[in-house]
């Protein structure tokens, strides 16, 4: 999961440079270190994980001078990197990370324009082995220990 996170904070960036949005590196790197940590029995309430993972963003951070807007979005990133829909009003990081995350977990079968070539290099610099076993792992407990929450990383009242 290390290396997923490693790669999509690169291809986050990518993203963000190929769209011309400027981003604040250090909410990026922070909340795609973070994204799925939600899904890990020490961090995970109960709840939909993505809000858990969220949750320990908003709690640690301010201890490091984070302010609060710098706060919210990372922690909005964190929550929303499986909308459905796109959050670039929410800022280019929750939407670079919302489709960075897709690009990864895909396989790059979803690329939001990011060349084939410069992925293929990622993937051969940062490995990919282990990732759907460790996905599947991750999200089959989350299955049986809150199955109701799973839809919610989706589809959410706000």
């Amino acid at each position: 999961m290390e290396r997923h996170c490693l790669r999509c904070r690169r291809i986050a960036a990518e993203l963000a440079r190929s769209h011309g949005w400027v981003i604040d590196g250090e909410v990026l790197t922070v909340a795609a270190i973070l994204h799925d940590i939600g899904l890990y029995p020490s961090v995970a309430t109960g709840g939909v994980y993505t809000r858990d993972g969220a949750e320990l963003a908003r709690t640690m951070l301010p201890a490091f001078g984070w302010s609060p807007v710098r706060i919210e979005r990372c922690a909005d990133a964190i929550d929303r990197h499986h909308e459905l829909r796109g959050q670039l009003s929410r800022g280019p990081e929750v939407e670079a990370l919302r489709r960075a995350d897709l690009v990864d977990v895909s396989g790059g079968l979803f690329r939001f324009g990011i060349n084939r070539a410069w992925l293929q290099r990622l993937n051969a610099s940062v490995p990919r082995a282990g990732l759907a076993r460790e996905l599947a792992r991750e999200v089959g407990r989350a299955l049986r220990e809150r199955p109701l929450t799973l839809p919610r990383i989706f589809w959410r009242e706000s």
